[in-house]
């Protein structure tokens, strides 16, 4: 019975400490812009912003945590990244040429899931 229990306390006292190395995560709530190409009418511009969303909308966390910008002095738990809101707005810009063009610009806001380096 003595043994049983000192087994016991040897693998509670092994799992406390690996836990003690892992360190604990924390939440991190940012955001992001993304630019399209500049295109010739207002119109072009949202179908290209409401492609962009779709695109943006069906990747999976650890693809949204390889294309979204992540502090890379960070550990980040890729697989936590989380969409929480996305939305398309058109720039207005002036090309070389001297022409007018419109650029969608799709800002997104994310969490994750983040250990600081030691």
């Amino acid at each position: 019975m003595i043994k049983v229990l000192s087994l016991a306390g040897l693998v509670l006292v092994s799992t406390a400490s690996f836990a003690g190395l892992s360190g604990s995560y924390e939440t991190r709530v940012t955001t992001s812009s993304m630019v399209g190409e500049p295109v010739a009418s207002k119109e072009a511009a949202y179908a290209a912003g409401k492609m962009m969303l779709q695109d943006v909308n069906a990747q999976s966390p650890r693809e949204l945590g390889q294309n979204a910008y992540l502090n890379s002095n960070d550990l980040v738990d890729k697989r936590s990244v989380e969409l929480l809101d996305s939305q398309i707005t058109i720039k207005e810009v002036m090309t070389s040429n001297g022409d007018i063009a419109y650029q969608p610009v799709m800002n997104i806001k994310y969490t994750y899931r983040f250990r600081e380096r030691e």
